[in-house]
């Protein structure tokens, strides 16, 4: 079949075996799921926030009311389906991702802002953000086209010239975001001129930041007019030194005023940084709307309206989402690093990102959103699409050697299953980002007192029918040892399945990072189904079951903290299954087949076996709570083996061997043919190559190392 035709019934830019008649269908449900988790959420946001009155000002008499709430309802509607309908038709260069996608992004960062900051703000925030991408983007507005004449093509001869690109002058939208966040006027020097023609004049092309300027001064003087006590209890909540030090404000000078500035020092300083930082990013955001990057480009220049504001809440951080499509990195495993921290900090309350370590907390982890900003803005070097280093491919995962255990494994492709070292900081903060959300799911879950206790009893029973009832007299060895063993043994259980889990994860990675992935992503699998347990069976340990009698302290100690602060701070009720066992038996597993240390295997499996004794004796699980924990780590293993076909028992070498590819010459030390504009073609004609083999071009071929 010849190449310019396309396979009947297949869409262009899907996946394989996508229909023509199912894409459609999936880009609406897409389109149904967000608009309706969007409406859902916004409405129970407002209502929550009845008692509080929102930052920015709002053309109402009252707040709460029904109309109030309806309007905002419309409004969040219109912001997600405006963002995700731009978004949709200016994708990122070399970004291959479903239509569907782009809805679901917007309505979850809408989501996001609402929950952790006022709902009302998050919706008119994320409003101005559709606005200023409406004159800022090249496809924003839709386009009009004169109807042709009759009886001539549509594209012919007969066919009358477009009208003008859009149906009001640009700088119109902008100029209403303006109105509604001043910060925004930087965008007027951003706006694209029209294109130049003959005579076209400085004053013409300066028309759109001049429009969006008049049109911004024409509302607020309107705005003032018709409500002034509105209009100056705005100005004066900007001002307010309690709202710009709030932990919840993400500008630069939120974060100078918490260091402890004030006065002349802090205006001289924060005004230094936010016009040093608005100049280059209007400089970064003029080179980049050139390159075609355009979503890149309004990211850059909204992060710096972050510096520039002096109040800015969550749904602010849109722009740090429009600035995650920037490219960085020299290694195919670096390029994720930047999307994944820029995502994370701008959908995510920093708590998740707190280990509590002083001063990284203190210091970065804190005011990550304000950093990342001012770094997108200012420094950070975003490639160009000219740059040789835009394309870079991962070394694909050799297929396996085994025939699958199941039809249709993997399910990934190739190019997702790699097995080289991955970032180390985009590891941290995967693990960090997951441990916080972990705790933070378990915490949640339902703190169901009766339920749970009669689950425990139930089970109980089970382990008496079974012959398995041993927590009462590992409890009573347990109380009768000693005190200096039952602080050891508190201490082991609060403290020492995490530090184990930690140092397994590093010995993978700096001494067997062809395994690393692998246990990693059994690891990861196996306490996200852990979750449902807690979610979905409560189950009280033996120590809170009353006619039990079973204790984790002597009779007469002091009962502030079970098991230290930590126990205190956690749902209790979350002991099904036991993630202590599932943990210790992932430890034991990770080493026992990664290893070739022949003592080391054998000492592995006595972890899972003392945090067992442990935990039992403790009274803080039941023996079937360890099943479980044995249960989902399985099931971890199964889920991984799904994706990627590999089994923590694989020992061959998972890295392809080096071979030969042919290259032309190198530009800074890489390869010329990662450049798109110099295609490999190992088939054009040239002059002999330095082994005398006619028909190429180039130095001689040189190994792939792959990554490292």
């Amino acid at each position: 079949m010849p190449p310019s035709r396309a396979v009947r019934g297949s869409t262009a830019g899907s996946p394989p075996g996508l229909r023509r008649g199912r894409a459609p269908a999936v880009l609406a449900s897409c389109w149904v799921v967000a608009l309706a988790a969007t409406a859902t959420a916004t409405w129970t946001t407002l209502g929550d926030a009845a008692d509080d009155r929102p930052a920015l000002p709002l053309p109402v008499g009252t707040w709460p009311s029904t109309a109030t709430r309806v309007g905002l309802l419309i409004a969040a509607l219109a912001a997600v389906t405006g963002l995700g309908a731009l978004i949709g038709r200016n994708p990122p260069p070399g970004v291959r991702a479903p239509a569907g996608l782009w809805p679901l992004a917007a309505a979850a960062f809408l989501i996001s802002a609402e929950l952790r900051g006022h709902p009302a703000d998050a919706v008119l925030g994320v409003t101005t953000a559709v606005l200023v991408l409406l004159d800022l983007l090249p496809r924003g507005l839709p386009p009009r086209r004169t109807p042709p004449h009759r009886g001539s093509p549509p594209d012919g001869p007969g066919c009358r010239p477009p009208a003008p690109p859009h149906a009001f002058p640009r700088g119109v939208a902008l100029g209403v975001a303006i109105a509604l966040h001043p910060a925004l006027v930087l965008f007027a020097a951003a706006l694209p001129p029209p294109p130049a023609g003959r005579r076209t004049t400085r004053t013409a092309r300066s028309a759109p930041a001049l429009t969006a300027v008049a049109v911004a001064v024409l509302l607020l003087a309107v705005a003032q007019l018709a409500d002034p006590a509105a209009g100056g209890a705005f100005r004066h909540r900007l001002a307010d030194h309690g709202v710009i030090a709030d932990p919840g404000n993400e500008t630069a000078l939120g974060v100078l005023t918490r260091l402890g500035l004030h006065g002349p020092p802090l205006i001289a300083l924060w005004t230094a940084v936010a016009a040093a930082a608005a100049a280059l990013a209007l400089r970064r955001g003029h080179a980049l709307a050139r390159d075609r990057q355009h979503l890149l480009a309004a990211g850059v220049v909204g992060c710096a309206t972050l510096i520039v504001a002096p109040v800015a809440g969550p749904a602010d951080l849109c722009w740090l989402l429009l600035a995650a499509t920037g490219r960085l990195g020299r290694r195919p495993e670096d390029r994720a690093l930047w999307p994944v921290v820029a995502v994370t900090v701008a959908l995510l309350p920093s708590t998740l990102l707190d280990p509590g370590i002083e001063p990284v907390s203190g210091l970065l982890l804190r005011k990550a959103p304000t950093l990342l900003a001012l770094a997108a803005a200012t420094a950070l070097p975003f490639r160009r699409r000219d740059d040789p280093l835009w394309h870079l491919a991962r070394t694909p995962a050799p297929p396996p050697r085994r025939r699958p255990l199941l039809r249709g494994v993997p399910l990934l492709p190739a190019r997702l299953r790699t097995v080289s070292r991955p970032n180390l900081v985009l590891e941290l903060v995967l693990i960090q980002v997951g441990y916080g959300v972990y705790s933070y799911i378990r915490n949640a879950a339902p703190d169901r007192l009766a339920t749970a206790t009669d689950h425990a009893r139930s089970l109980y029973g089970l382990e008496q029918t079974l012959r398995l009832d041993i927590e009462p007299a590992m409890n009573g060895w347990y109380l009768r040892s000693g005190d200096d063993l039952m602080r050891a043994a508190q201490q082991y259980y609060t403290t020492m399945h995490f530090t184990m889990v930690l140092l397994v994860l590093v010995w993978l990675y700096t001494r067997h990072p062809t395994h690393y992935r692998t246990g990693r992503t059994v690891l990861f699998a196996a306490t996200g189904l852990a979750l449902l347990g807690f979610w979905g069976y409560p189950l009280a340990p033996p120590r809170l079951v009353p006619e039990l009698g079973l204790r984790e302290y002597p009779a007469g100690a002091p009962e502030d903290a079970p098991l230290g602060a930590l126990t205190a701070l956690t749902n209790q009720y979350a002991a099904m299954p036991s993630l202590h066992i599932g943990w210790a038996c992932w430890c034991a597993l990770a080493v026992a087949t990664t290893t070739r240390r022949h003592w080391l295997r054998a000492a592995a499996p006595l972890y899972p076996v003392v945090t067992f004794v442990v935990v039992v004796a403790t009274a803080n699980h039941w023996v079937l709570d360890a099943v479980g924990g044995v249960a989902v780590l399985l099931a971890g293993c199964v889920v991984q083996y799904v994706l990627t076909g590999r089994l923590l028992l694989d020992q061959e070498a998972a890295l392809p061997a080096p071979r030969p590819v042919p290259t032309a010459a190198s530009v800074d030390g890489f390869a010329a043919r990662d450049r798109p504009d110099r295609p490999d073609r190992p088939d054009l004609p040239g002059r002999p190559d330095r082994a005398g083999r006619p028909g190429r071009s180039g130095p001689p071929d040189r190994p792939d190392h792959g990554d490292g």
